[in-house]
């Protein structure tokens, strides 16, 4: 019996045979008898005209140690594979697009902070290539418009308190633009579940990909769909439509009364567990980033920065007995009130 690849082979015990390979070949060992259990055979790999029985498969080095033996007429076959040349070169081809997969994932994630922004039909491709979530890529690509957003922001202000000539207002109009666009992002991230791009990221693919001769694969970047005859589509029914209501206010209902969210339980299946600690440690995390930047706003000398500091200081700390409290129930916030006139259809 020969080995095919960078396997060795060598004879055991009577016809036993012991398999050297590298690579793991996905091979089910035998399971032995025991005083509860029956014996499952293992896989039979079908080598050189005879059927084998894998008998074990152990760490050996760096190998995997396979021990076959030939296969016992009194089990029927169930599991089969091949050990020949063919079936190990596309072992060892899996094996290496399994590689590739791996870091494209990898390097996916660790830039997703611009992947993200790619047109919705290169994450999903993405997505199905490299086994990722699209929708996780849009989220983290958010941090870096937020990001300029908050500096933009903060340097507006400190500018205008320390009696400065502002930003200029072309710079104030991308910063809106980039807000609006983010914000619809992330409403579209968090209740329909799917990639959403952006304008910059749409433009940049846009230009790759008419820059590049062979296109074969890539998909383009705007998608043009061929009109329909017109259809005549219902009203959803009532109750569709006050489930969307909940599905997309559902983050600011927990802002609400304990009672204001046992109603909407009672009357829809809200379940305050799903949403309020995520909702409330980022409500938190946004409250201590104002009081660091208020107290350093007074330290330098502004007046003002005093109150602001203390009134995210309250926010904070509330958000804190929150995240304590949920594990008893539902909690309300101070912020409720920012929340209460879109939640008027539900109550």
């Amino acid at each position: 019996m020969r080995a095919f690849g960078s396997d060795r082979v060598r004879r055991g015990e009577g016809e036993q045979m012991i398999l050297l390979s590298s690579r793991d070949k996905g091979w089910t060992a035998r399971v032995p008898k025991t005083l509860t259990t029956a014996e499952h055979p293992g896989i039979a790999v079908l080598w050189e005209d005879r059927y084998f029985e894998v008998v074990s498969a152990t760490p050996a080095g760096q190998s995997i140690r396979y021990v076959l033996e030939p296969w016992r007429e009194n089990h029927a076959i169930r599991l089969t594979d091949l050990y020949d040349a063919p079936s190990e070169v596309s072992r060892e081809a899996e094996y290496q697009a399994g590689l590739r997969r791996t870091r494209g994932r990898t390097a996916a994630n660790l830039l997703g902070i611009l992947t993200g922004h790619l047109p919705a039909p290169v994450q999903e491709r993405m997505g199905s290539e490299l086994g990722i979530l699209p929708a996780r890529l849009t989220a983290i690509s958010l941090i870096l418009p937020m990001t300029v957003i908050g500096f933009v922001v903060y340097e507006n202000v400190d500018r205008l308190i320390k009696q400065q000539a502002g930003l200029p207002v072309w710079l104030l109009a991308i910063c809106g633009y980039l807000l609006a666009e983010s914000m619809s992002r992330l409403v579209l991230v968090w209740s329909q579940n799917r990639p959403v791009g952006s304008l910059a990221g749409r433009l940049a693919y846009s230009l790759f990909y008419l820059l590049t001769p062979s296109r074969k694969g890539m998909p383009a970047p705007m998608i043009v769909r061929r009109p329909t005859p017109a259809v005549q589509r219902e009203a959803p029914p009532a109750d569709v439509l006050l489930q969307d209501a909940l599905s997309v206010r559902e983050p600011l209902l927990t802002l609400l009364t304990p009672q204001e969210q046992l109603t909407l339980a009672r009357r829809y299946g809200y379940d305050y567990r799903r949403l309020s600690w995520k909702v409330s440690a980022v409500i938190f995390l946004l409250a201590t980033a104002g009081v660091v930047t208020s107290w350093i706003k007074f330290r330098d000398g502004a007046g003002l920065s005093l109150i602001s500091m203390l009134v995210a200081a309250l926010v904070a700390g509330e958000q804190v007995i929150r995240l304590r409290s949920f594990s008893r129930g539902p909690s309300g916030s101070v912020l409720g009130f920012i929340a209460r006139p879109f939640a008027r259809r539900l109550l």
